[in-house]
């Protein structure tokens, strides 16, 4: 009797344990089923940490944007511990150190970077990125299907992911200076770490069209086969990434990839190299606008328009005055009324509110 009971107790938990698995979720790069998962971010926390004041983070890839205030950065939550600290710890660990190592300085319009970098290291954390990025927004993708095990795995493996990536370097072209960014747009002023989805690449630009009242949509350009067309932003860096379709030619995507390269200011990170030299990509329209990306062509028409708008004067002169004139403390300021308009129920602004109010009442 002892017997039976004892076989019928291991028999209850035996099946309890598979109901248990059965409802389990699978990693979703490993594949394996856990009982917990850890919290993986979509803009790693190494890059969050340079940027403290930067506490608002934006999900501009669905059709509803989103903001949270002091949420310590986008993330999600469907990654192992093994995969989160291991596998992709490493590519984090890299990408970090590429973007402390060239691009925390604030560079000019006529400045270039001799980058040094490890192909398949640098692929496989802006893949990593994206990949977190799609599923954290709901987008519908299964060109990752195939690409986890790259993305995870230290062996270079044969049928490499069909992948373009352009690269470029951010410079503050607006006329006061992107921290102050909050006197025109109140959420310019918050993105030196961004994803953004599908782009709007235009070919003439949006002055061209504007002086002649067409409509930029019909100025978008169309990459055909791509299933994806990402821009990332990490501080001075800017990473155009173009996802193939897996039925593309790879002569096709070496005539876009050399034609890109001729007509817009974004150099190809090439496979077989390990240093690129890297330009402006960014000018007066883009920075104010991240989602557009602008020809040669179209930049320096931008270019010709602020300067004359500047009364001839340089992007530098006119940030260097608005330094002087407006300074941290002014900033720190203007940020809390921003704040307070964009985030109101939010207890942590509403306090430093009432303190500036106390303030200025005081005063």
């Amino acid at each position: 009797m002892k017997e039976l009971h004892r076989k019928s107790a291991n028999q209850k938990l035996i099946n309890k344990t598979k109901g248990e698995l059965k409802f389990m979720k699978k990693c979703s790069y490993c594949g394996n089923q856990a009982p917990n998962f850890t919290k993986e971010h979509i803009i790693p926390s190494g890059l969050l940490e340079m940027y403290p004041d930067q506490d608002v983070t934006f999900n501009n890839t669905t059709t509803k944007n989103r903001m949270y205030k002091d949420n310590q950065g986008q993330s999600i939550k469907d990654v192992c511990a093994n995969c989160n600290n291991n596998l992709l710890g490493k590519l984090d660990a890299y990408g970090v150190r590429l973007i402390r190592q060239y691009f925390l300085e604030k560079y000019d319009e006529d400045s270039t970077i001799n980058m040094k970098y490890d192909y398949h290291l640098l692929q496989r954390w802006l893949l990593k990125i994206i990949y977190n990025s799609i599923r954290s927004s709901g987008i519908e993708s299964k060109w990752f299907n195939d690409e986890i095990q790259y993305i995870i795995s230290d062996e270079i493996q044969d049928g490499l992911p069909l992948v373009s990536i352009f690269g470029g370097i951010y410079v503050d072209m607006t006329a006061f200076g992107e921290d102050k960014a909050l006197l025109t747009s109140p959420l310019s002023s918050y993105q030196p770490l961004y994803i953004l989805h599908s782009p709007l690449i235009l070919i003439n630009g949006i002055q061209f069209n504007r002086k002649r009242g067409r409509s930029i949509t019909e100025d978008k350009m169309k990459i055909r086969r791509a299933d994806h067309v990402v821009t990332i932003r990490f501080a001075s860096a800017i990473f155009l990434v173009v996802l193939w379709n897996k039925k593309t030619f790879p002569s096709a995507i070496e005539k876009f990839n050399s034609e890109f390269e001729a007509d817009y200011p974004y150099i190809l990170i090439k496979q077989n190299h390990n240093n690129v030299i890297l330009q402006r990509s960014t000018d007066s329209v883009s920075c104010l606008q991240p989602s557009v990306i602008q020809s040669k062509k179209a930049m320096i028409e931008a270019d010709e328009d602020i300067r004359m708008v500047l009364g001839g004067r340089s992007i530098s002169e006119t940030q260097e005055e608005w330094n002087k004139n407006w300074t941290q403390e002014d900033q720190q300021k203007g940020r809390v009324l921003i704040d307070n308009l964009l985030f109101p129920n939010n207890k942590s602004v509403q306090k430093k509110y009432e303190e500036l109010s106390k303030e200025r009442t005081d005063n």
